[in-house]
């Protein structure tokens, strides 16, 4: 399976349903792959991130019965298995297979972390553990035979250094998408930054109209048309740079539009940098070095991140 950490790229099986369905819904994975997070079909159910099953198909509710993925499947069909976490009627409509599969995926990132280990202990193991740790202090205090001087303890080895990234400083995020606001909002504080989040072009003026940022990131597409979106909020930024001496904010563009034009008009605009979706952590560490003479990573690390 792939990891959901800073790859926002998701395998998905197709189980059960007619040809011509599993030609749409293939078709359509092809042509949905520069969102964020993107979808990629495999074959082998086992090796899948999430899966897509014909809920009126029995042997396919019972497939994913037997491979324990009922949490990890958006089900199609007359009606939901007991215990789906997603579920949608026929006929197939594209547009809501991707939003069940960001709901999943919503759901993975939220999971609470795995219980210790400890819980895994039958009550009286946990007791024989806890009745030992009590006792260790007494242990200590028992009287030993004389000793050599101790030697003196080892010096703790010096700890790894880690690469200093964005040092702690505050970013701007304008993306509509919570999933793929979520997504970028991890791997900029993977890389050192602490983020701030506006989910609309209207909200980010609104914040910019009373506090600065040096680096912000934007989508293109901020909500329905009519909305202000990425390039409009890039030109005021810029034509409010020229007009405040010594007022700079860098601007990168995160989108899935990446045609020739959508990039000449992001220029236009007066972006520092234009990425695309899904976004490849070694492509942006790149980019922050150029645009962010402050931002620091080690050559090393940029690819194993």
């Amino acid at each position: 399976m792939s990891d959901a950490g800073f790859i926002d790229t998701f395998t998905v099986a197709i189980e059960g349903f007619s040809a011509f369905e599993r030609q749409a819904l293939a078709s359509f994975f092809r042509l949905a792959a520069r969102r964020s997070p993107a979808f990629r079909q495999v074959d082998e159910p086992g090796m899948a991130d999430f899966l897509i099953a014909d809920a009126d198909h029995a042997a396919s509710v019972a497939a994913v019965r037997r491979g324990q993925r009922v949490e990890d499947t958006v089900f199609i069909g007359a009606a939901a298995p007991e215990g789906a976490a997603a579920w949608l009627p026929r006929p197939i409509d594209p547009v809501h297979v991707m939003r069940a599969l960001d709901e999943l995926v919503e759901l993975r990132l939220s999971a609470p972390e795995p219980p210790s280990a400890m819980m895994d202990l039958d009550p009286m193991e946990v007791d024989t553990l806890r009745g030992g740790l009590d006792d260790l202090p007494q242990r200590r205090a028992e009287p030993s035979a004389p000793a050599a001087e101790a030697a003196p303890a080892p010096a703790p080895a010096p700890a790894a250094s880690r690469p200093r990234g964005g040092g702690g400083r505050e970013v701007l995020l304008v993306e509509d998408s919570p999933i793929a606001r979520q997504f970028l909002k991890q791997r900029l504080q993977h890389l050192g930054y602490r983020v701030i989040e506006c989910a609309s072009g209207e909200a980010a003026l609104d914040l910019l109209s009373r506090r600065t940022f040096e680096m912000v990131f934007l989508d293109v597409v901020l909500g329905p048309p009519g909305s202000i979106d990425g390039l409009q909020l890039c030109q005021r930024l810029k034509q409010r740079g020229a007009q405040r001496a010594g007022l700079r904010t860098v601007v990168v563009m995160v989108t899935g539009l990446d045609g020739a034009t959508d990039r000449v008009r992001g220029s236009l605009a007066g972006c520092d940098a234009y990425l695309t979706k899904p976004l490849h952590e070694s492509e942006f560490i790149a980019t922050l070095l150029q645009v962010d003479p402050a931002f620091e990573w080690q050559a090393d690390t940029a690819t194993a991140a």
